[in-house]
C-alpha cells in the first residue's frame, strides 16, 4: 500500500495487557507528544484497537497478503494526523473491521466478550469525524496500544524510522493477573496451546508471556538499537527518575527541557507486585522460573 504523503515516524508502546503501559503512555502525552483522541481510561488508542485487535483477521492475512495490514496502517495514519477522507475500498475496510467487532467482541477466545453491539461504530464516527490534526504543534506523534508488539514486524517495515518502547513486567506476577486477554487472544499464534484441564492458566500464562518476550527481542534485533527500548515498569516504579531519563534519551530529546520532577511523580508501585510470592510456584519448571530471572527479574522461591 503506498503511501500519499510522509509523516514524522511515530513512538509507539506495546506489551502484555497489565504490565503499565498507560505511564508510558502518560509519560509520553506530558512531554508533549500527540497519542490521539479516542482513548479508554488506560489511555489505548482504540482506533488502533478497532484494525488491529482481530485475531481472525490477523491469522489470515499475516502469512500471504500483508498488504491488508499494511492497508490498515496507512488509514490508522491518515486518521491520527487527521488526514483520514477515506476511499470507497478504504471506507469498506473500516466497515469491515467494525462489524467484526460488532459480531466477535473484544476478547475473541474468551468468555464474557465487551466491545459488541455500537461500540465499535463510535470508534468509526470519532475516526471519520475527527478535525485535522496539526501534529507540528507537537513534539512528536504516536500512541500506546498494547497488542502493537503483535505487528512490531509491520509497524517497523512501514514507519521508517520507528521508534517502539516495548514494556515488561514480572512474568510471575503477571502470570498471576486477571489481564488474559492477550493470552485469549494471540496465545495459539505463539504457540500456547489453549486451555486444557492439566494445565492451569498461570503456567500457560507465564509461557506466553516467555514466548512473546523471546519473539520480541528477536525482533528488535532486526531493529537499529536506537529504535527499541525494553522498558521494565518494576523499575520504573522502583527508579522513576532513572528510567524516565532513559525514556527521554532514547526519544531524542534535550533533558533540560523536560520537567522531569513532574514526570517521576507519575509512577508509582501497585498494590499487585510481588503478588506472586503469595501462590505456589511449584507449578512452573525450573526452566520457566530461569526465563524469569533470564528478563532480569529477581525471583523469591
Amino acid at each position: 500500500m503506498e503511501r500519499e504523503k510522509q509523516y514524522p515516524a511515530p513512538v509507539v508502546i506495546g506489551a502484555l495487557g497489565g504490565s503499565g503501559t498507560r505511564i508510558y503512555a502518560e509519560i509520553l502525552r506530558e512531554i508533549g507528544f500527540y497519542i490521539g483522541s479516542d482513548l479508554n481510561p488506560p489511555l489505548d488508542n482504540l482506533w488502533f484497537t478497532l484494525l488491529f485487535k482481530r485475531p481472525r483477521w490477523f491469522e489470515k492475512h499475516y502469512k500471504n497478503n500483508k498488504s491488508e495490514i499494511s492497508k490498515a496502517l496507512l488509514i490508522f495514519e491518515k486518521a491520527m494526523v487527521g488526514d483520514l477522507k477515506p476511499k470507497f475500498d478504504e471506507f469498506l475496510f473500516i466497515m469491515k473491521a467494525a462489524t467484526e467487532w460488532s459480531i466477535w467482541g473484544n476478547h475473541f477466545h474468551a468468555k464474557g466478550n465487551s466491545g459488541r453491539g455500537i461500540w465499535p461504530f463510535f470508534r468509526v464516527l470519532s475516526m471519520l469525524l475527527n478535525k485535522k490534526t496539526d501534529i507540528s504543534k507537537y513534539i512528536g506523534w504516536g500512541w500506546k496500544e498494547p497488542n502493537t508488539h503483535i505487528y512490531l514486524e509491520y509497524l517497523n517495515d512501514y514507519f521508517e524510522h520507528l521508534r517502539y518502547i516495548y514494556v515488561v513486567r514480572h512474568g510471575l506476577d503477571m502470570a498471576y493477573s486477571e489481564n488474559q486477554a492477550q493470552l485469549y487472544n494471540w496465545g495459539k499464534l505463539l504457540g500456547v496451546k489453549e486451555s486444557a484441564n492439566s494445565v492451569p492458566q498461570p503456567k500457560r500464562a507465564l509461557q506466553f508471556w516467555i514466548k512473546t518476550n523471546e519473539r520480541i527481542i528477536t525482533l528488535s534485533q532486526k531493529m537499529e538499537s536506537n529504535r527499541f527500548l525494553l522498558a521494565n515498569f518494576d523499575e520504573l516504579c522502583l527508579n522513576p527518575r532513572n528510567e524516565i531519563i532513559k525514556i527521554i534519551h532514547f526519544l531524542g530529546l534535550n533533558i533540560n527541557q523536560v520537567n522531569i520532577d513532574k514526570l517521576e511523580c507519575l509512577p508509582s508501585v501497585p498494590k499487585s507486585s510481588g503478588r506472586y510470592q503469595k501462590q505456589d510456584l511449584t507449578l512452573f519448571d525450573k526452566d520457566e522460573i530461569e526465563a524469569v530471572r533470564k528478563f532480569g527479574f529477581k525471583v523469591n522461591d
